[in-house]
């Protein structure tokens, strides 16, 4: 399992956790299942990755961007550092290795082209 895939399962263990964490500390139905929804597509996007490489990256960017803009403006202009601060954080990281792992796939992709025009 690659380093990215390693940092995605967390992330989506992270969103359930949250989900389940909302749900007992505030009995939100809505925490529960939108953060069960959106840790299952991350955990599927790693289940689906070795099908469809780009397709399952794109689904985790997309939820990594609704997480924050979901909790963006409950962590800046509310100033609640948990757990909307934790999760925006969290999201942004994610976001930000998705496009490292991009660039670093999108080289390897021009080094392989490269090699096998020699």
């Amino acid at each position: 399992m690659g380093w990215l895939n390693v940092v995605l399962l967390v992330y989506g263990l992270l969103d359930i956790g949250m989900g389940v964490l909302g749900y007992v500390n505030k009995g939100s139905v809505v925490s529960l299942i939108a953060g069960g929804v959106c840790g299952l597509i991350v955990i599927v996007s790693i289940l689906t990755h070795k099908g469809h490489p780009r397709n399952s990256r794109i689904a985790a960017l997309i939820v990594t961007i609704l997480m924050m803009i979901q909790f963006g403006p409950k962590t800046f202009i509310q100033n609640q550092l948990y757990p909307s601060g934790i999760m925006f954080v969290a999201s942004l990281a994610v976001a930000v290795c998705l496009l490292m792992g991009h660039v670093m796939g999108m080289k390897a992709r021009k080094s392989q082209a490269a090699e096998s025009q020699k």
